[in-house]
């Protein structure tokens, strides 16, 4: 009987695995997107891989007429960013982007009105969950405060972030810059790799002077942006949210090319395949990708 039972609930624990497994498809596309002349190179790339995966996910999870909304660019400062608007008779994407398998390729081509960029995703997506936790957070310029939001930031700036939870929750923020995935949150002296943050209640991150009882000051760190050379610097803030407990991925101390140390990192590769395993293991945890430009100060 004893055998029997171990026999069941291993092929009860099997078939529980592969339905997991099977919830994350494989989806790919590759898009041909015309940019306007005001939109710069880097902008348009961003473009043309944020609308291949929508079109990845449109094609293979479809679309939901109810509560309906499409994608749209919209333009802010100076700033193309493609974001979802409710328009009337449109379908909304029934899926999510979980992670990148392969780095988006991306070919550049100049035309007499601005950038033909052809981009070409390849990444895990499931069907659109509904028990993902919606959350605020607002990423602040040089003050800590809501009205001084932007995502324009010259080299330099002190960047600070003020977020908020309707519940209960692990919080964790990495600066993407392409090829490398920078932790800011939970600071480099936190030895348990999580932050805890409770419900209702307004954090000012990365400040010195405004923080909350749950903090320990003497772990707080401050953050400036920096550029690479002259160019501009379009780089990613990843907030990842779960009311479940999760432990940040495993990272490693960095110093750039003048010796300054780094926040603690890991590569884009290593942080994708990360976020997948923890989106895979956790369907209430949330994430939000915020784009932000940083140009060389003269």
């Amino acid at each position: 009987m004893k055998r029997k039972l171990l026999a069941a609930s291993l092929l009860l624990f099997c078939a529980l695995a592969a339905l997991r497994a099977q919830d994350l498809k494989t989806v790919e596309k590759t898009y041909i997107y015309n940019a306007p002349p005001t939109e710069s190179l880097e902008q348009a790339k961003r473009t043309a891989v944020s609308r291949a995966k929508v079109e990845a996910l449109r094609e293979r999870f479809g679309s939901v007429v109810s509560g309906a909304s499409a994608m749209s660019l919209i333009t802010k400062n100076h700033i193309t960013q493609s974001k979802f608007v409710s328009l009337s008779n449109e379908g909304e994407v029934n899926g999510e982007w979980i992670g990148d398998i392969e780095e988006p390729k991306i070919k550049a081509t100049l035309t007499e009105t601005g950038f033909t960029i052809e981009a070409t995703v390849k990444g895990k997506a499931r069907e659109l969950q509904s028990n993902a936790i919606d959350f605020s957070a607002r990423i602040l310029r040089n003050t800590p405060d809501v009205q001084y939001e932007s995502s324009e930031f010259m080299a330099g700036d002190r960047v600070f972030v003020h977020f908020t939870s309707p519940a209960d929750g692990y919080l964790a923020i990495y600066l993407l810059d392409g090829e490398t995935a920078y932790c800011l949150l939970p600071y480099v002296n936190n030895k348990n790799g999580k932050f805890h943050v409770r419900h209702g209640e307004e954090y000012t991150l990365f400040s010195y002077n405004h923080y909350s009882d749950a903090e320990d000051p003497k772990e707080i760190e401050q953050y400036k942006l920096t550029t690479d050379g002259d160019q501009q610097d379009l780089n990613q803030f990843y907030f990842i949210f779960s009311p479940n407990e999760f432990t940040k991925a495993l990272d490693r101390f960095g110093q750039n090319s003048n010796g300054d140390t780094l926040p603690r990192n890991l590569s884009w590769e290593e942080f994708q395949k990360w976020i997948i395993r923890a989106r895979r293991n956790d369907k209430q945890m949330a994430v939000q990708i915020k784009n932000i430009l940083i140009s060389p100060r003269n």
